[in-house]
């Protein structure tokens, strides 16, 4: 009997430990998800002074102001390739000979290609098919010519580099933010630290559509400066800075509530179970995050975040 007694002693102390274990576990966790839980948005924000920026940033691809995707004139076999990828060439030096036919009784006089300018060679790559993997011809290839097809085979690109852009495709919410000439800081995630001061070069006047029926803007950064290190291809970002205010008074957008194409604020009741004030706003510049107060507020009111419900509902 003893010893079952202190059998069922042992148990129960085990039981009790195992628990007590179980319950500061559990504690611990809570207390960590507490820890994790992120803190509420305020339901309210404050009219301060200060500044306000209005900036723009997107970024491109680096890309040649002046390039020429090559093909033959005539259609034929690539008999000698005489210039490799990253290559220079003058205008009108050889980069090919073509063998015109398909066969031994369909040779005619070979074709010569020449670089239409003087510049870079590089691999072909269609333009905005960057699912297609680019190239350079090679040796045998037969390739389709100008004079024959519409969809001609380009052998190469001889590009230009002395002289390099930023291509930007610019959503039609944001395009009306530039024009040609506008200043911009151009950078390269390659090169941190090195900035290009450039300037706005085009502005397409008219939208394009992708596969999906969105529409873009072209647009081109004329890239300012010169440095041996950039390459086509690379990703750039340009900014500039549109518009600016100095010391004036701002609330968030979150605060503001447009109504029949007016803008509101309420005032948070300053004694408990009042009602907001809907105060009528007059506002001025605006970023993606504040808005200038021209009328209608002043520096330190407390404004609600989200809008009442009306009396009665």
């Amino acid at each position: 009997m003893e010893i079952r007694r202190r059998l069922t002693w042992r148990r129960a102390a085990a039981a009790a430990l195992i628990l007590a274990l179980a319950g500061g576990g559990a504690w611990h966790w809570r207390r960590r998800q507490a820890a994790a839980k992120p803190a509420a948005a305020s339901d309210s924000v404050k009219v301060s002074r200060g500044d306000i920026e209005l900036r723009f940033t997107e970024a491109g691809e680096i890309a040649p102001k002046r390039f020429v995707d090559v093909a033959s004139k005539v259609s034929g076999r690539v008999t000698e390739l005489l210039v490799e990828e990253g290559g220079r060439v003058a205008q009108g030096g050889k980069l090919a000979i073509i063998q015109p036919g398909r066969t031994e009784a369909e040779r005619y006089v070979p074709f010569t290609l020449t670089a239409p300018i003087a510049g870079v060679v590089m691999r072909y790559q269609k333009q905005g098919n960057y699912q297609e993997e680019s190239r350079i011809a090679r040796l045998g290839d037969y390739v389709t010519g100008l004079m024959e097809s519409v969809n001609p085979t380009y052998l190469m690109t001889i590009a230009d580099l002395s002289s390099l852009l930023v291509r930007m495709k610019i959503s039609e919410m944001d395009i009306l933010k530039l024009k040609e000439g506008l200043p911009v800081k151009v950078t390269v995630d390659a090169l941190p630290g090195a900035a290009f001061a450039s300037r706005v070069a085009l502005v397409s006047p008219q939208a394009d559509k992708d596969n999906n029926n969105l529409k873009t803007f072209r647009v081109e950064v004329a890239l300012g400066g010169r440095d041996g290190r950039l390459k086509p291809g690379m990703t750039a970002r340009v900014e500039t800075l549109l518009d600016s205010r100095k010391a004036v008074l701002k609330l968030p957008i979150s605060a503001v509530f447009e109504e029949n194409g007016a803008e509101y604020a309420y005032l948070k009741p300053k004694a408990k179970g009042g009602q907001p004030a809907k105060v009528k706003l007059k506002l001025g510049l605006r970023n993606e995050t504040d808005v200038e107060v021209q009328d209608g507020l002043q520096e330190g009111d407390e404004l609600l975040t989200e809008k009442p419900a009306e009396p009665g509902k």
